[in-house]
């Protein structure tokens, strides 16, 4: 009966690639959340690995390496991988930050849902709403293919035996953690203006005429002037994701050069 035998380097190499494709799947909203099991997770990173590891094989021999090199090589590529899903993670991250926003204006703030496509916990009501539709357009545009080519490309700029870092990387990696916030306030600034336009108005028609109850009236207004603003913005909220998910490629791209 023949015998497959498998070299150490071999071994080696693909452990690498893998490293990097699961890290990057661990990170990225709804596929590494805990709603898809790990076994999923493994099996994807694996056959891709399976796919991507002859076409970087023909291009990089990995040297004789000791076990702590081999260690601190799995731990870069693991990090790679990271940085990869981490600037996916940040959009979604934003538009969970407006749907909080959001919900504090419009007045549902205290109800709260489970969230699976990122962190799994207790997120407000219009922030699961947003992150489905963020979900749908990031599918429906095909942007993860433009994640899967991203990690490609890196294999053929950052070899498998890469462990230096530039520091200028983990200060863009900071710079771009505050775009969460920034994305955050883009996508929720019409309705919160609104809010803010329509509690004035109350105030002061309440000061006006402080016989009549306008509060009784004004909260469930600022519900449905809140629920209308946020249908009329779908079509902003959904360009703002698409230039978004299109710059994902600059990113991936302006990363590799800094690293």
């Amino acid at each position: 009966m023949p015998v497959i035998v498998i070299h150490q380097y071999l071994l080696i190499e693909f452990m690498l690639i893998f490293f990097r494709i699961i890290a990057m799947i661990v990170v990225l909203p709804f596929i590494g959340s805990s709603a898809v099991p790990g076994w999923a997770k493994i099996g994807l990173a694996f056959f891709m690995s399976l796919i991507v590891y002859p076409l970087i094989i023909k291009t990089q021999i990995i040297p004789h390496l000791p076990l702590p090199m081999v260690i601190l090589a799995i731990i870069s590529q693991a990090l790679i991988g990271i940085i990869f899903g981490f600037l996916v993670l940040i959009i979604f991250t934003g538009v969970e930050v407006a749907g909080q926003l959001i919900s504090v204006q419009v007045g549902f703030g205290m109800i709260s849902l489970l969230n699976p496509l990122i962190s799994n916990q207790q997120v407000s009501l219009i922030s699961n709403l947003q992150n489905y539709l963020a979900l749908i357009i990031f599918i429906e545009t095909s942007v993860f293919f433009f994640v899967i080519e991203g990690i490609y490309d890196s294999f053929q700029t950052i070899p498998l035996t890469f462990i230096n870092f530039s520091p200028y990387i983990f200060r863009y990696l900071v710079s771009k953690a505050g775009d969460m916030f920034l994305i955050g306030v883009n996508l929720s600034i019409p309705i919160i203006l609104v809010a803010i336009l329509l509690n004035i108005i109350i105030a002061l028609m309440g000061r006006l005429a402080p016989q009549f109850n306008i509060f009784a009236v004004g909260f469930p207004l600022i519900i449905v002037v809140g629920l209308l603003m946020l249908y009329v913005s779908v079509p902003y909220f959904t360009d703002y994701m698409m230039l978004s998910f299109s710059g994902l490629k600059l990113e991936f791209n302006r990363m590799l050069n800094l690293i």
